[in-house]
């Protein structure tokens, strides 16, 4: 069984918030070291039952070839990905789920198997049986730059070949720099990763928007962050806020940029070059769509950070205790994240193996299609973001290609990922060179499932390519929830906190708390929106609706139950429909069920 994957990943997409006035009464988890899990009071089961639901396909080749079960898989290093998923004939030595023909059946997954057993790991997750469709892509007949042993080749060096992100940046751009943290909590040098470092008080205000020091008193709560699940839901928290006097100030940056701001306190600016965003944006009202903010010369301190990502898959903060350097992780929804094509092309499916290749040897990867044409080999139609996009960081976790290693077209931001993405659909030839990579709740709150195609993922180890949700036109996200789909990772809340664990600043205290209930869905905004709801119509998943956990990006999964479990309600509202019994009180529900937000949760 797969263990934990070490995957050295560099740069990020996370976000840093300052709050001159915040908090959260401990009903969510932080996670802090290698072997936490995350839920708000929640229990990590030792084992669990997978999804139920019919086994996807049957017939067609009946080998068995998910009994073996002895796999080790190593990513990193030499930048390599050792073994092949040991599914129908592949290799053994990558493993498999069960081990024992009584945890397999053989029709499950186009004949290729499927586990019945309880699951307990990444693997046996991934490959337990499930009603959700699922797409074989066939690793052996595709990439012809596999090993004889089914190993990938270790990422050419740096310097050849076409464009990476690592330089990606300027002033407001997500490929801001970062000053690299120590594990003690000091700073190590200026990083220079983007283009701008986030040394403080480098430089003054541009005199774009108003002046911080002029914003409505009390002190304004100062956010930074480039999170593409963040901002909408962060602007509706502070256009309720904007109405008891508290502004929220937001500036889009890398998101280790915030980490940096939060683990090793370093000041916030805006403008020219060296400063990490030309302008910042605050709400003065409960419609306020946004008005632009300058920081002084000297910067402002962050009293919340925002990010897609665990700190320690930023540069630097590896080893980082979170915990000793009395900084808090609350997390709020989780984020899925995926490889997309245009609409129009006849692309369905896309495995770990094969995004390797494509993303970290772009035009050199060799990857063909089932008629044996090259595939995805123009790096103007490979779209990557930049080194550090969160995006970028989880999808590399997760395929063995470090963020700064990227090849292919750099964006500075989701939307022009997208625009891209729709231009290259303008006619066959174009999309079918077009990939890209988005968060999938981008797609849904945008209203772009017509023009955006999001494709399958096999990971590594696993039998068959399936979707985040269901199916490739659902909205439930059963796959992320239960862990068939691994291209996910939640939203990560952070703040330094004093001895007592509440939030460091006084002055800001209550603020803190409140925000990052807000965010985390234990708490209703002011007007009685619990953006819970707002999250299942957008793409997001709640933890409570989680089935499985992780404690690192691209890591491996266990089964998780919440304190209390909302996948019935989430289901209704993201979908709008559930199979759950509906109940009042624990005895509407059976034994192994519990009533939930009024549904009976197995």
């Amino acid at each position: 069984m797969r263990k934990s994957l070490p995957l050295p990943f560099r740069g990020t997409s996370l976000g840093i918030v300052a709050w001159c006035a915040l908090g959260l009464q401990g009903s969510c988890t932080r996670l802090e070291a290698a072997g936490d899990t995350f839920g708000a009071g929640g229990a990590v089961a030792n084992g669990g039952s997978a999804e139920g639901g019919a086994p996807t396909g049957s017939g067609g080749r009946s080998n068995g070839g998910m009994s073996g079960a002895n796999a080790t898989m190593s990513r990193g290093g030499a930048g390599g990905v050792s073994a092949m998923a040991g599914f129908g004939g592949a290799p053994a030595s990558a493993g498999g789920v069960g081990g024992a023909d009584d945890c397999l059946d053989s029709n499950g997954f186009h004949g290729l198997g499927c586990g019945t057993c309880p699951s307990s790991d990444i693997v046996s997750l991934e490959n337990a049986c499930t009603g959700a469709t699922c797409t074989p892509f066939d690793n052996a007949a595709r990439l012809p730059r596999l090993r004889p042993d089914g190993s990938l080749p270790s990422l050419p060096p740096l310097g050849t070949g076409g464009a990476s992100g690592e330089n990606l940046g300027g002033a407001g751009g997500e490929g801001s720099g970062l000053a690299g943290a120590a594990s003690n909590g000091g700073t190590s040098g200026a990083g220079t990763s983007g283009g701008a470092t986030a040394t403080a008080g480098a430089s003054g205000s541009s005199g774009a928007g108003v002046a911080f020091t002029l914003i409505a008193q009390p002190p304004p709560v100062f956010t930074t962050t480039n999170s593409s699940a963040a901002k909408p839901y962060l602007q509706q928290v502070a256009q309720q806020l904007a109405t008891q006097n508290v502004s929220v100030v937001y500036t889009a940056t890398g998101s280790c940029v915030g980490v940096d701001a939060i683990v090793n306190a370093t000041p916030m600016t805006t403008g020219a070059l060296p400063a990490p965003a030309a302008v910042a944006t605050y709400w003065d009202g409960p419609s306020s769509s946004g008005k632009a903010c300058d920081l002084p010369p000297a910067g402002v301190s962050a009293d919340l950070g925002i990010s897609d990502v665990f700190a320690q898959t930023c540069p630097s903060f590896e080893l980082a205790n979170l915990d000793s350097l009395s900084v808090r992780d609350t997390h709020g929804p989780i984020q899925t994240m995926i490889f997309a094509t245009p609409a129009n092309s006849n692309r369905l499916a896309l495995s770990a193996q094969a995004a390797y290749l494509v993303f970290g040897f772009g035009a050199d990867s060799g990857l063909v299609d089932e008629s044996g044409q090259p595939l995805w080999n123009d790096e103007n139609f490979i779209f990557q973001r930049s080194a550090s996009s969160g995006t970028q960081a989880l999808l590399g976790a997760a395929i063995g290609v470090p963020p700064a290693r990227f090849r292919g077209k750099p964006h500075k931001s989701s939307d022009e990922m997208a625009a891209d993405l729709q231009d290259a659909g303008a006619d066959a030839a174009s999309a079918a060179k077009a990939i890209g990579i988005l968060a999938a709740d981008y797609v849904d709150s945008k209203n772009l499932r017509a023009q955006l195609r999001t494709l399958a993922f096999q990971d590594t180890h696993q039998a068959c390519a399936v979707y985040p949700d269901s199916t490739a036109t659902a909205h439930d996200k059963q796959n992320v929830r239960d862990g068939h789909y691994p291209l996910w990772g939640p939203l990560h809340l952070l703040y330094r906190v004093a001895a007592d664990g509440s939030p460091a600043n006084p002055a800001t205290r209550q603020h803190v708390l409140d925000v990052v209930g807000y965010l985390a869905g234990s708490k209703a905004l002011p007007n009685g929106v619990n953006l819970l709801d707002v999250y299942a119509q957008s793409g997001l998943v709640p933890e409570c609706a989680m089935r499985v956990t992780r404690s690192k990006d691209g890591g491996n999964l266990a089964p998780f139950t919440a304190s209390s479990p909302c996948g019935c309600s989430f289901e209704l509202k993201a979908s709008g429909a559930t199979s759950c019994r509906p109940c009042n009180v624990q005895g509407d529900c059976a034994a192994d069920e519990t009533c939930s937000l009024g549904y009976c949760e197995r």
